[in-house]
């Protein structure tokens, strides 16, 4: 009889054991699953974050003339220009607007786009992608994969065009 209830009390701790081993894995695999997912879900908002602000900025860049809106002319100092924006009317670019944000220092460039913390590339295109003579081009394209691009049609110098704004982090 000393033998028998030795034998349960084996086998009750034996399931004990099993027991914590098999809730320990599912834990484990609820928050490996569960970490994996925020990863996913924050790069995601990231990236819709971006791309909102990508949105906005060549919205801004391709429909509105700046303010003041004069503020290519060279008698308009740097730090009196709150925002550029490159629009003669809608979608229409201004070459001049064009030309004088193109002068700008890199750094300048962000500062008036309220993008400091990011990096940009802009580019204005043929509709079927290839350059334009001369290549219309500004700011560094890093990391293409971690980009976010917006492509916008756009009328320059009297032929339709697409502005491509990066944005990235």
């Amino acid at each position: 009889m000393l033998i028998r209830q030795n034998k349960k009390g084996q086998v009750a701790t034996i399931d004990l054991f099993l027991a914590i081993m098999i809730f320990t894995l599912i834990i484990t695999t609820v928050l490996f699953t569960w970490n994996s997912y925020n990863a996913k879900i924050d790069k995601q908002i990231e990236y819709n974050s971006n791309l909102i602000k990508a949105y906005h900025i060549s919205d801004l860049l391709v429909k509105y003339s700046g303010k003041p809106s004069s503020w290519h002319q060279s008698t308009i100092e740097d730090n009196e220009i709150l925002i550029i924006g490159l629009a003669k009317e809608d979608r229409v670019i201004d070459p001049d607007k064009l030309t004088r944000f193109l002068s700008f220092e890199y750094d300048l460039a962000r500062e008036k786009l309220n993008i400091n913390s990011y990096e940009f590339y802009f580019k204005i295109a043929e509709i079927n992608g290839d350059d334009l003579n001369p290549t219309i081009e500004y700011g560094n394209m890093t990391d293409s994969e971690s980009a976010v691009v917006i492509r916008r049609y756009v009328i320059y110098e009297e032929r339709e065009t697409i502005l491509e704004f990066w944005l990235q982090k």
